[in-house]
């Protein structure tokens, strides 16, 4: 997988950005994978799933963080559109 950058615009303003990059499997990212999506609504990141170094898998909902289980990329997608659904947003 090469390295690959999204950012899409939604209807109501916001954006979604998606960065993931294939790796060398380490301490952090034992799959593999280095992620980062974000849900940018009103210039605030609503959502961000990310694992960069030195932390592992865990994401941001508003103000809280917390630990992620990553289980497959399919599934890190699901559940990030499910976040910013549950926030109100639009996909």
């Amino acid at each position: 997988m090469s390295p690959k950058f999204e950012r899409q615009y939604l209807t109501d303003g916001s954006f979604v950005e998606r960065a993931i990059d294939a790796i060398k499997p380490d301490k952090w990212r034992p799959h593999g994978f280095k992620y980062r999506l974000a849900w940018i609504q009103g210039g605030e990141c609503r959502v961000l799933f990310d694992n960069h170094h030195g932390k592992i898998d865990h994401c941001h909902v508003d103000d809280e963080e917390k630990y992620y289980q990553f289980k497959s990329l399919d599934q890190l997608m699901d559940d990030f559109y499910f976040e910013i659904r549950k926030l109100g947003g639009v996909l």
